[in-house]
């Protein structure tokens, strides 16, 4: 039996959050992407916004001769290590002017990277000529990784507790609605299994009616189908049934010779009686509804309590009332009737009948004080046409049949001494689904 694989309800829930991860994981790197763009964006338009400034208010009154106010157009121009700096170059690139900001900072650590920079040369004419100056503006960076990092923390976040919450509401919607007509489709097969309906009912979604549009037809080909069989089989037993009737009066008399063709006539009966039992079952099926088996069994001991009479064999049992077996009833009774004769015919005084249930799994046993079976033989009558007496009546059929049947409905038989009787113990052993 193959292994059940992942259920379709953690299926659909992995790859929808599969799905919604990916896509929030895409969505949180563009948006950041997006966001890191604006903010540079920003940074770069105020830097050059400074240098337009501090061109309209910088006084140029010789080559390397230039002064700006005390007010400069950004406050943090003017307080040392205020983040924002600025300068003014000349030609061969030295410094004419820095901001007040610059104070203690080092002019080769203007082109670190950890500064935001802007630049621009223009040639400031003077009367009679033109002189090159270089403006420059920094900003420093750690505000900007700081806010970046603050905006990054929160649409992570924001967008985490978001997927959490979508993949719940999907398992959630997934559980009580998307997947209720499966439920309702084991339901209704479960229905079937119990045998209080004969096909699946609906309407169901499009994509399932079909499914079980399907499973209906082959419950209704396998239907007709074993009734065909059943009434060929029946056709058969009884086509035969009566010229062997026939021959059997034709051969009656004293003689050895036709004794044993009469028991041989006898046992072909015998055989095609129970062929004849055979096509009248619908045999195993997953659809079987579960049958009491305890009154059954009693049944079954009523009808045979004569002979162990005859026999002088007591007949007791101890029986579960609660059990039950997916079992045709006529395959019951068949199976019951054989082990049962079987016990009685080889018993001396005492035959038990033992029934036990435990969650799904069943057990019936069969004890008798007979001579009991040897290991070596426990084998061998299981097969058909094997016996281990020579007493007359029996056809070596009755352990084969009730071992089929055990094995047909999913059980396990075992021969086995009887722990308290000393005979035979026939232990039969049922897991049901």
């Amino acid at each position: 039996m193959n292994a059940p694989g992942l259920s379709l309800r953690l299926r659909i829930s992995l790859v929808a959050a599969a799905v919604i991860a990916v896509f929030f994981v895409l969505t949180a790197t563009l948006l950041e992407r997006a966001f890191r763009e604006n903010a540079e964006d920003a940074v770069t338009t105020r830097l050059d916004a400074q240098l337009l400034l501090l061109m309209g208010i910088v006084e140029v009154s010789g080559a390397r001769e230039v002064q700006l106010p005390e007010i400069l157009p950004d406050p943090r121009l003017a307080l040392p290590g205020g983040g924002v700096y600025a300068r003014i170059l000349d030609a061969g690139g030295a410094t004419l002017w820095r901001s007040p900001s610059a104070l203690g900072t080092r002019l080769e650590d203007w082109d670190d990277d950890g500064f935001f920079e802007r630049r621009m040369t223009v040639q400031w004419e003077l009367p009679g000529q033109l002189v090159p100056l270089t403006f420059q503006v920094l900003e420093e960076r750690d505000a900007y990784d700081a806010q970046m990092e603050r905006y990054r923390r929160t649409l992570w976040g924001a967008l985490g507790l978001l997927t959490i919450l979508l993949i719940s509401g999907q398992a959630l919607a997934l559980g009580l609605w998307g997947l209720r007509p499966l439920r309702r489709v084991r339901a209704d097969l479960d229905a079937l299994r119990q045998g209080e309906h004969r096909r699946l009912g609906g309407p169901y979604p499009h994509e399932i009616q079909t499914l079980t549009d399907s499973i209906n037809a082959l419950l209704e080909f396998e239907g007709a189908r074993l009734e065909r069989q059943k009434h060929a089989l029946a056709d058969l037993a009884h086509s035969l049934k009566t010229p062997l009737s026939a021959l059997r009066l034709g051969i009656e008399g004293p003689s050895a010779e036709r004794r044993e063709l009469l028991l041989q006539i006898e046992r072909m009966q015998d055989m095609i009686q129970h062929e004849l039992n055979q096509a009248q079952r619908l045999g195993p099926s997953p659809f079987q509804p579960p049958v009491a088996v305890a009154p059954v069994i009693e049944r079954t001991g009523s009808a045979l309590r004569r002979i162990a009479d005859q026999h002088g064999v007591e007949l007791a049992m101890s029986l579960q009332p609660e059990c039950t077996l997916r079992i045709d009833t006529g395959a019951l009774f068949e199976l019951l009737g054989n082990l049962l004769d079987n016990a009685i015919r080889h018993a001396r005084a005492q035959v038990r009948v033992g029934l036990t249930c435990s969650g799904r799994r069943l057990e019936l046993t069969v004890d008798d004080d007979g001579p009991g079976i040897d290991g070596a033989d426990r084998e061998a009558v299981l097969r058909r046409g094997a016996r281990r007496d020579t007493r007359p009546g029996g056809q070596g059929l009755g352990l084969h049949i009730v071992h089929t049947l055990v094995r047909d409905h999913g059980g396990e038989l075992h021969i086995e001494q009887a722990p308290e009787l000393g005979g035979a113990r026939i232990r039969m052993v049922f897991t049901q689904s």
